[in-house]
């Protein structure tokens, strides 16, 4: 496509700048180029290496600018092919018409049978090349998202999970605190509900006048078991 006059590279804007008139002559030719107007490749530079003809061997991969020239001089080379076949094929046919009989009709026939075409890639090499990028590009983003999503679910999981103790925790010192218990009293409490998450949520579930008694008891037996 940018070997055509008219078609030039963005790349501050990563796309393919011409006339739309002109990128829709151009459509009807090679229908391959369809959806590529004003269509962004933010990592079309980087990964265009990747299309090299030095990957195959191995070798450092071309540049952006190298493999637009080689896309260039392959359409060029294919032009060049096509127009020898066309020639060789001229000559045979001529040829044999000068030193064998043939049948008049047989001939007519034959000149429009078409010539079977040689097996080609697409028409508009960079064209096809431009989708590929951005398939593979689709994929990723699909990939990543689907990584996110996972990730995020398993968080909340991981968050549904211990929220409902720490919050526990919290509601117990602060009811330690409105029953009046000092400090020194809160952190003993405190420490055997982290041993015995029991206590705490039993603590919990007493009703507002029994859990200062409850709480006292459990320093109690605490303070014999010490003593």
């Amino acid at each position: 496509m940018l070997s055509k006059s008219g078609f030039t590279w963005d790349g501050s804007r990563k796309m393919i700048q011409c006339e739309k008139a002109q990128y829709e002559a151009h459509c009807q030719i090679h229908k391959e180029a369809k959806g590529l107007y004003a269509v962004s490749f933010p990592y079309f530079e980087q990964l265009a290496a990747i299309y090299g003809k030095d990957i195959a061997t191995g070798e450092s991969a071309e540049g952006f600018g190298e493999a637009v020239g080689n896309l260039e001089k392959e359409i060029a080379m294919e032009e060049e092919e096509n127009e020898e076949e066309d020639i060789i094929s001229t000559g045979i046919a001529r040829r044999s018409i000068d030193t064998c009989s043939i049948d008049t009709t047989s001939s007519k026939r034959q000149k429009k049978e078409p010539r079977p075409k040689r097996a080609t890639g697409p028409s508009d090499p960079f064209a096809a090349m431009l989708q590929d990028v951005n398939s593979q590009l689709n994929n990723m983003t699909q990939h990543v998202g689907a990584m996110t999503t996972s990730f995020t679910a398993a968080m909340a999981r991981e968050a549904a999970q211990e929220d409902p103790q720490q919050k526990s925790k919290e509601k117990a010192i602060s009811e330690l605190s409105r029953l009046a218990f000092t400090g020194s009293e809160i952190v003993e409490a405190a420490t055997i509900f982290a041993k015995a998450p029991e206590h705490m949520n039993m603590m919990l579930v007493l009703p507002g006048i029994l859990r200062r008694d409850f709480v006292l008891k459990m320093l109690s037996d605490e303070r014999k078991k010490q003593g």
